[in-house]
């Protein structure tokens, strides 16, 4: 601990891979902190010799993972922070002089007096190798990818008509050639940060309203390493439901219930794979799902029969469902009252627009105003009333309503107090403590279940309670569009894992089949695949004609088949905390044509998707960084790093394989528990080294898998001069519904015909013959080669408790296959 002026500042290491720095004290109440859980500190370790930088007056040192944190002087006299790496260079510090202060202010949101806390963090640039580049810091504030020479407002606001919500998540992840590094502002309270560039460096300056600040120096030394950190102190990601991954369904307003069942009833018989359909509420005439803004009640006339639609739906239809709401409460709804009573209301929301001048109509009120009518925020800093909220939700538990679309969660102005203190300091944490309250209450009456909320705003930590998010109401552009992806990257580097947009757009405007098409292509490699809209029947995949419509089964069906890569990766986000989208600098920092490229993205390690975003376009340009690639759709190999063009006709979206990996598949379902993984197919691309992997498997719904009730594979390929050899392991666990026999595919890239298949099925050579058009599937392997460049061998009644390998091997001297 050191003493300054302006308060005691206390470092110590917290988590094996963080060291905290608080500022002036604790948190003012437990709410304005988003860390959570089993943390530190650390018991203090001997502190090493500072690298041989001479006598200096350190007060105060800690080490995490190697990388460590300094304070010079105190007392009467300057302060200054160091942050080192684990090869003790400075990465960045506070200034000689005035880095840290705390000041008595004025906050202009409420005119009251307070304090802010200001740090500034400079760091010097010697050459290439300290290029630093940052990224996350939340949604929004800007379309781009690199937040370096960026400002950065943290108060979560609603901004329409743009490229979506600007909410806030205090985690900056610093990537630079020689290592990354993360820095967490861990307040709720407003704040700003500027990170500005000049020829000497990089300035970080941070200032928040509030009287204490805790900063998080997050140790790296990779981008991977940082973000599993930041999810040990704000909380490991939930693990979805595994239907939250198919296709989902929004809709807004609907004629009658007969109109609600041709909609689910087309998707059904267009062979549409779709797992949900997402109901929102009335406003105003409009119906939806409920009786209005701020009700929890159905429409009386579109939903006279809950039940029985709802069975409709859920049980013959198999359609998930999913209702909207805000936060708030509308004056006649029926638990109005009794929110009054016990205080659980603010007295902010949506006030009742004046009545209208005689003479005019109520229809001059503009439309988008027609849903307020007088409704109250409830204040969830109170925990009774995040309890009370949950309790009226339990009929809608009881009638089977899957997930919840919690819409509106900015929260309310900084004039506001709350239960919890004043909005200036909690204001961005309103949706996160909502989410707790659906989060507690899933626990509590589904505790086998695995709670699902799709969330306009959010916040740290959201990510541990199943919040997931979308870019909220934009517009329906090609530039929106392409907005999308740098802040979806951005919105993953900071720890949300589950993102997605409204496919086409929100706003209406000029929507036509192209961009439709376009936008429901970049939509099947985001982690939430979900289309809505203003007009939303344009919204729906055969809105724009035949080819359209065939052009969103084919995408549709082919994110159902990467259902168990998607899975694999959730497992990774659940176990470690890592993006299922990744921006290319997140694998390549040493490649400077990554740094600032936020136009395209990798799915996990092994997938680059680089969405079309341009009307018109026939031919895309696309950068592959270092190693072999090979084109999704035409199986052509390119060598990176380079750019290159491809065609892109209106059915192609450019997707790359990593050379080296093993992505596995599934069969084509309508819903994704259609059936259990009986049909495995491997998509094995060669690359310079042994490829390896792990196929994760549960029962998709419950939490069993948390006792141990799931199912872990390794995978293997081996890639010689003439030969590439396929091992996938024994199933390690179990989990109900776990297949006892599946079909396992391996597609193998390969330049020539094979001279022999092999198959060794629990250790014992079976038969293979090669395939024929007509001929039944029996209990033989079969093999055949789709030119120009695939082998495909299909394995059937592969046991559980069996390993299985497969060789190919081509003609001497035919050609390379590895690297």
């Amino acid at each position: 601990m050191t003493s300054t002026g302006a308060g005691e500042i206390v470092v110590q290491a917290w988590t094996p891979g963080s060291i905290r720095v608080r500022l002036f004290g604790s948190p003012v109440v437990p709410d304005a902190s988003y860390v959570v859980g089993e943390t530190g500190p650390l018991p203090p370790v001997p502190s090493p010799a500072p690298w041989g930088r001479g006598s200096r007056d350190i007060t105060v040192a800690a080490t995490a993972n190697g990388a460590r944190v300094e304070v010079e002087g105190g007392g009467d006299g300057p302060v200054r922070l160091s942050f080192f790496d684990g090869d003790g260079r400075r990465l960045l510090g506070t200034p000689p002089a005035g880095g840290i202060t705390r000041e008595d202010v004025v906050t202009g949101a409420s005119g009251r007096r307070g304090q802010r806390v200001r740090i500034e963090l400079q760091r010097h640039r010697n050459g290439y190798e300290d290029d630093v580049h940052f990224y996350g810091l939340g949604q929004g504030g800007g379309a781009v990818l690199d937040r370096l020479g960026t400002s950065r407002l943290l108060w979560n606001n609603q901004v329409g008509h743009g490229p979506g919500v600007d909410f806030a998540v205090p985690l900056l992840v610093a990537i630079a050639p020689g290592g990354s590094y993360g820095l967490f502002f861990d307040t709720t309270a407003a704040a700003r940060l500027d990170t500005a560039r000049g020829s000497g460096g990089q300035t970080l300056r941070y200032e928040a309203d509030g009287p204490s600040l805790d900063l998080y120096f997050l140790a790296g030394p990779r981008p991977a390493d940082v973000l599993e950190a930041y999810a040990g102190l704000t909380g490991m990601p939930a693990m979805p439901p595994r239907w939250s991954l198919g296709y989902l369904q929004s809709t807004r307003f609907f004629e009658d219930a007969d109109d609600i069942l041709t909609v689910a009833r087309t998707l059904r018989a267009k062979q549409l794979p779709c797992d949900a359909m997402i109901f929102l509420s009335t406003y105003g005439e409009s119906r939806g799902w409920n009786a209005g803004v701020g009700h929890l009640g159905f429409h009386p006339t579109l939903w006279a029969d809950p039940p029985a639609l709802l069975r409709e739906l859920q049980e013959t239809l198999q359609l998930r469902t999913v209702t909207h709401e805000y936060p708030v409460l509308h004056p006649e709804a029926p638990q109005y009252s009794e929110a009054e009573q016990r205080g659980f209301l603010l007295d902010v929301a949506y006030p009742a627009p004046p009545p209208p001048a005689p003479g005019d109509s109520p229809v001059s009120i503009p439309p988008a105003q027609r849903y307020a009518e007088g409704q109250r925020f409830v204040d969830f800093t109170n925990p009774d009333a995040r309890t009370w909220w949950w309790e009226q939700h339990r009929r809608l538990v009881e009638l089977g309503v899957a997930g919840w679309w919690l819409d509106g969660g900015e929260g309310p102005s900084g004039a506001t107090e709350m239960h919890g203190g004043d909005a200036v300091l909690l204001h961005n944490a309103f949706d996160l403590m909502r989410f707790r309250s659906f989060a507690e209450g899933e626990a509590r009456d589904r505790p086998e279940g695995r709670a699902w909320m799709l969330c306009r705003s959010g916040a740290a930590g959201m990510q541990r309670l199943g919040a997931a998010s979308w870019t909220g109401d934009i517009n329906t552009t090609f530039t929106t569009l392409a907005a999308q992806i740098p802040m979806g990257l951005n919105l993953a580097m900071s720890g949300v894992p589950y993102w997605g947009t409204d496919i086409g757009g929100f706003y209406p405007s000029a929507l036509d089949g192209e961009l439709y098409a376009r936008w429901f292509q970049f939509g099947a490699f985001c982690p939430l695949f979900r289309s809505h809209g203003w007009e939303w029947r344009r919204h729906l995949p055969w809105a724009h004609g035949p080819e359209v419509e065939a052009i969103c089964r084919r995408y549709a069906e082919l994110r159902m088949r990467l259902l168990p890569y998607f899975y694999g990766l959730a497992w990774e986000a659940h176990t470690r905390g890592q993006p299922l989208m990744r921006p290319l600098v997140y694998h390549y920092p040493d490649d400077p044509n990554v740094w600032e490229l936020g136009s395209q993205f990798l799915l996990g390690p092994d997938l680059l998707v680089a969405p079309v975003t341009r009307a018109g376009a026939t031919h895309w340009p696309v950068y592959l960084p270092a190693g072999a690639w090979y084109d999704f759709w035409t199986g052509q190999r390119f060598e990176g790093p380079r750019p290159i063009t491809v065609a892109t006709p209106l059915d192609t979206l450019p997707l790359f394989v990593r050379g080296g990996s093993i992505v596995p598949m599934g069969p084509v379902m309508q819903r994704t528990d259609e059936r259990p993984l009986d049909d495995l197919t491997l998509l094995i691309h060669p690359g310079p080294s042994i490829a390896t992997g792990r196929l994760y498997e549960d029962d998709g719904r419950s939490q069993q898998f948390r006792a141990g009730q799931h199912a872990l594979t390794d995978l293997r390929a081996s890639v010689g001069t003439q030969s590439v050899r396929v091992d996938v392991g024994t199933p390690s666990g179990r989990y109900e519904g776990q297949p006892r026999v599946r079909t396992v595919t391996a597609r193998i890239w390969l330049p020539v015909v094979p001279r022999t298949v092999t198959v060794r099925r629990g250790g014992v050579e079976v038969p293979v013959r090669p395939w024929r058009a007509g001929a039944p599937d029996d209990a033989d392997a079969t093999w055949r080669f789709e030119y120009p460049s695939t082998c495909w061998v299909r394995v059937p009644e592969v046991s559980r408790d069996d390993a299985l390998s497969i060789q190919v091997t081509i003609e001497e001297g035919s050609g390379l296959i590895s690297e």
